[in-house]
C-alpha cells in the first residue's frame, strides 16, 4: 500500500510538471515504474477470445470516430471542413509508419497510467464519479495543448471523461486504447493536411 501511494504521489506531481518543467524522455523514464506495477497489478492476463478482441477493437474505433465527431461541434469552427481533412489527412499520414507507430504507443502508455492506475487506484478510497472526475482532470492538465481554456478545452475534458466511464463500465484497457487511438489519429490526419496545404500555398 505505501508503494502504491508513493507512485500515484509521483504521478500527480509529474502531471504538473510535465511538458513545462520535464520533457517526454525523462517523463517517460520516471513513469516507468507506474507501468511496471500497473501491467503486474492491474491487467488481466487472462487470453480473451477473438470474437472478444475483435468487438472490442471494432467498437473502439466506432466509438472513437463517434466522440470526435460528436465533439466538432464545440471543438471546431468548421466541423465539415475538418472531416474532409481528417480523410485527405489519413491517406497522407499512413506514408508514415513511425509516427502512427508512435501513436500506437503513447495513447497505450497513457490508458495505463490515466485510466486503469488512476481510477483502479483511487477508486480503493473514492466513489466512482469521483475517480473518474479527478484522473480525468489530471489528464487534461498534462495535455498544455488545452490551454488557453476554451472549447477545444471543453471537448478534450469531456473526452477524458467519457474515457473514464467506458474504462470503470468495460474494465477494458483495450477498449479505451483503441478509443483513444482512433480519435489521436483523425485529429492528426486532419493537422497533418493543413500543415500540407499551408506548405504548398504560394507566400
Amino acid at each position: 500500500m505505501s508503494l502504491l501511494a508513493l507512485l500515484f504521489i509521483a504521478v500527480i506531481v509529474l502531471s504538473f510538471l510535465y511538458p513545462r518543467v520535464i520533457g517526454d524522455r525523462l517523463a517517460f523514464l520516471l513513469m516507468l515504474p507506474v507501468i511496471a506495477y500497473t501491467l503486474y497489478f492491474y491487467i488481466d492476463w487472462q487470453v480473451i477470445s477473438l470474437f472478444e478482441m475483435s468487438v472490442f477493437v471494432v467498437g473502439g474505433i466506432c466509438a472513437g470516430v463517434a466522440l470526435l465527431f460528436a465533439g466538432l461541434p464545440i471543438s471546431s469552427p468548421e466541423p465539415r471542413t475538418f472531416v474532409i481533412n481528417c480523410f485527405h489527412g489519413f491517406k497522407l499520414l499512413k506514408k508514415n509508419r513511425d509516427y502512427l507507430l508512435f501513436q500506437v504507443g503513447i495513447t497505450c502508455y497513457e490508458e495505463l497510467i490515466w485510466r486503469v492506475f488512476l481510477i483502479s487506484t483511487l477508486l480503493l478510497v473514492l466513489p466512482p464519479w469521483v475517480a473518474i472526475c479527478l484522473s480525468s482532470l489530471l489528464f487534461w492538465v498534462v495535455h498544455e495543448e488545452n490551454r488557453p481554456l476554451g472549447w477545444h478545452s471543453l471537448e478534450f475534458f469531456l473526452f477524458a471523461i467519457l474515457l473514464g466511464i467506458a474504462y470503470a463500465v468495460t474494465d477494458s484497457v483495450l477498449f479505451v486504447w483503441i478509443i483513444h487511438l482512433t480519435r489521436n489519429v483523425l485529429v492528426l490526419s486532419a493537422t497533418y493536411y493543413e500543415k500540407q496545404q499551408a506548405k504548398a500555398m504560394p507566400s
